[in-house]
Formats: C-alpha cells, structure tokens, sequence
C-alpha cells in the first residue's frame, strides 16, 4: 500500500455496529473483521442468477462516476502500479482492460437494461465473501474535515500536526514503512504517538489547533481543509504515517467507561471537556501517527492511489486483498436509505481490514461529517472483471 489517507470516522466513534445501542455491550465490530484465513480467496464468482440490479440508479456517462474511472485509468498508465498485481487472479492488464470497458458500457449503452446485457455478455461477477463467508460486509463511511486552524501557536491554537520528517523511512514503490533513522545512526523502528508527540517532530510543526482532541481528528481523517482565521483557506494533505497499528478512540474511551451510551463525535467531544487528561491518554493509545503536506484544492483529497476520490464513488477497502483501482457495485444503506451504486475501489483505510469491511467516501464538509459519522450498515460488495483476459 502507498499510504493510509482517510479513516472512517465510524473507526473513530464506533465501539460496535449501527445496532449497538440495541445490543448487549460487547465489541460487535470485531465480527467484521474476521481476518481472511491463509490461501482463501477474498472473492468468489456469482452465476448471473445471483447478480445485483446493476442498472439501478442507471444514467448514461454519469458524470462522477466516468470522472473517478478514468482517474483509476490514469493510475493505471504509471508502470509502478504493476507491482501490485496479479492479486485475486486477476493481472494488472485484466484489471486496467476491465475499467476502460466499463467505461466504455456506461458511455454506449443508452438504458439501463442495455447496459445489463452488455455487462453480462463482456463480464463476470466477483463477491466478497464478507466476514462470514456468505458476502456480508460492513459498510462504514468517511470523510474529509473542515476545520478551524493557525499556522502559527496563537492564544488557544497551540496543538499542532506536523510534515513528513527526514527520519522516516520507506519503501520507494510501496510506501511500506521501513523504520526511523536519524543522521550517522541504525535504522530502528519508527516511534509511536506518544514518543514523536513528546518533542521528537520538533520544528517540522506545519499548523495548529485548539485542542488536542481536534488535531486528532485530522490524524483520524488523514486530510482536511483548513480555516486560517484570516479568510484564507488551505488545504492538509496526507504525508505518511509511522507505521504502527491503528486503535479506535472510541472503543477506548467506551471501554474505560469515559462515554455512556452512543459513542459519537460529539459524545468524545463532550467527554474531552469532562475530562481532557484521560481522553488525551486513551489518545495515545493509538501508536499510528500520521504527517501531512500542505495543498491546494485541486486533487484534494487524495486517497490511496494517490489521486482524487469523489464523493459516493469512491471506495475504501483491504489492498492487501482486494483488487486495486476497478469497478464495483455496492448494496447497503446510508442515512437509512437504499444505497445501490457503483463505485471504483480508489482508497483504504488504517481500520479496514479483512473482506468484512469497507469504507464509502462520503464527501467534505459539516453534513458529510455527520453523515459519515452514523454510517454503519451491512450489504454486499462485488467487483466486475472482463470474461476473456487479455493476453
């Protein structure tokens, strides 16, 4: 994987499932995470009988759809990106073919049931096999934070996040995370929150916030766009991280009793203000830190691949699993409705692991803040890959 971008703020809030509040008080989310057992395949092929309504919500050349696909297309064309195929079966020229034709479907095909035929003719069908071995998957929501912030310490704002430093070290190609080393010294593992936030990142801060609670936050989105007090905006794009495992605040703070009842973002914040010294601990439970860059707002946010996503289009999931960069047909609810879209699978996430889960890119701002916030549903993933390989 290049890099973590954005993590689901449900991965921040929620201790269980959407259903928590009805169900008995226990880790429900862990259900969804039954890792994938050695040498099983994360997809299995379904006979047309069992396809979705892959023409529901059909529109010809839809425009943020055919934006995001030629973005994967785009990807595609960078000779690095080999490296992450074959996976699954299927080789970097099936995965890059099967978009340009799907493309290609969304821009002929002049209804929805002519763009069903043509998809059952040219493709085949893949499932999640979820974390049950039946498809059910997960399905969380993220997003991008609008925030207040300074670029220098100034009265309250005098929590900062910070740039890439010269010490962490990666792999060129991968972006895997190869430890911490300082000038003339070993290589040595890269230190974990609570090391690098006790000086070690000092004068690579880039801006500040009026909490530590709010700068934590970015750490958890990965990216955000930023209010400097002056009118001016700017935009924190994603640097890398320390590569250390990802722990939810949430199921921390619900754990040590800090939160009774829904474990939300405004719930954390009210728990910070009751008690700001034991959520700033539960904080640096989570050893994975994240360094940013500054940006502009073309190509913001960036998710894994290293381009756009776009909102309701793009997808988060396992890398290490899942096939990078193609379509998929997504069945879940959001906000409580029917969501039956297809997506391109463009992100991942530090908490999404496994084929039970993934994360829907919900968009920037306030409302995709709260909407992103309460997305917690089951339903099921599929990928779509040519029939005929090309050689």
């Amino acid at each position: 994987m290049r890099h973590t971008v954005l993590i689901a703020l449900s991965a921040l809030i929620f201790s269980g499932c959407q259903s928590a509040e009805k169900a008995p008080e226990e880790d429900l989310l862990g259900k969804y995470e039954r890792p994938l057992p050695a040498g099983a395949p994360a997809l299995r092929k379904v006979p047309t009988s069992q396809w979705p309504k892959v023409d529901t919500n059909f529109r010809r050349n839809p425009t943020d759809l055919v934006k995001a696909g030629k973005r994967s297309l785009a990807w595609f064309d960078k000779k690095s990106t080999t490296n992450h195929f074959p996976i699954e079966g299927i080789s970097h020229a099936h995965a890059k073919a099967s978009v340009e034709r799907l493309l290609q479907l969304l821009r002929t095909s002049r209804s929805g049931e002519a763009f069903t035929r043509a998809l059952r003719r040219d493709f085949d069908c893949y499932m999640s096999i979820g974390c049950d071995d039946e498809g059910t998957v997960l399905f969380t929501g993220y997003c991008s934070l609008e925030l207040d912030a300074r670029r220098q310490p100034s009265g309250a704002f005098r929590y900062p996040v910070y740039a890439r430093p010269d010490a962490l070290k990666t792999n060129r190609i991968t972006g895997e995370v190869l430890g911490w080393q300082l000038e003339g010294q070993d290589l040595v593992p890269a230190p974990d929150r609570a090391a690098l936030e006790n000086g070690l990142l000092r004068g690579t801060e880039l801006f500040y916030f009026d909490s530590p609670l709010e700068a934590f936050l970015v750490h958890v989105n990965g990216s955000a766009r930023l209010r400097l007090g002056d009118g001016a905006i700017t935009y924190l794009g994603f640097g890398g991280t320390n590569g250390r495992e990802y722990t939810s605040l949430g199921r921390t703070i619900k754990a040590q009793g800090l939160v009774r009842g829904p474990v939300t973002i405004e719930a954390i914040r009210k728990a910070y203000r009751r008690n700001p010294a034991a959520v700033t601990r539960a904080m640096r439970q989570n050893e994975r830190f994240v360094f940013f860059r500054e940006t502009d707002a073309e190509g913001w946010p960036s998710g894994s691949l290293g381009f756009q996503v776009e909102p309701k289009r793009s997808l988060a999931t396992d890398k290490s699993i899942f096939p990078r960069g193609g379509f998929v047909f997504v069945e879940t609810l959001v906000n409580g409705e029917p969501f039956a879209q297809w997506m391109l699978d463009q992100d991942t996430g530090g908490a999404i692991r496994a084929p039970g889960r993934a994360d829907l890119y919900l968009g920037a701002g306030n409302r995709a803040t709260a909407l992103a916030g309460e997305q917690a549903e089951e339903g099921q993933l599929y990928y779509f890959f040519l029939k005929d390989a090309p050689r």
